[in-house]
């Protein structure tokens, strides 16, 4: 829930990082979840298993870096990382 986690983020005293949970498959969702995290106000994200198991682990952390660092969407963070177009589902 962005909007609940935009609460959080903004009550908590001390800055707040997103963690990665459980493997998520669909590349545009992890890139979604780091985006909603960033736009609520997240001073970063920590992911594990999104990035170690990837099948190609350099370009999903460079989409998430555009997504955090440039402040791209999600889509255009993962055209631009993996030379592919992808619908926005937001």
């Amino acid at each position: 829930d962005p909007e609940g986690f935009r609460i959080v983020v903004e009550k908590c005293p001390v800055p707040v990082v997103l963690a990665g949970g459980v493997k998520v498959d669909d590349d545009l969702k992890v890139l979604e979840m780091a985006q909603n995290a960033v736009s609520a106000g997240a001073m970063g994200i920590t992911f594990g298993r999104n990035i170690f198991a990837h099948r190609d682990p350099e370009r999903i952390t460079r989409a998430l870096a555009l997504v955090v660092y440039q402040g791209l969407d999600a889509a255009s963070a993962f055209e631009q990382a993996f030379g592919v177009v992808q619908k926005s589902r937001s």
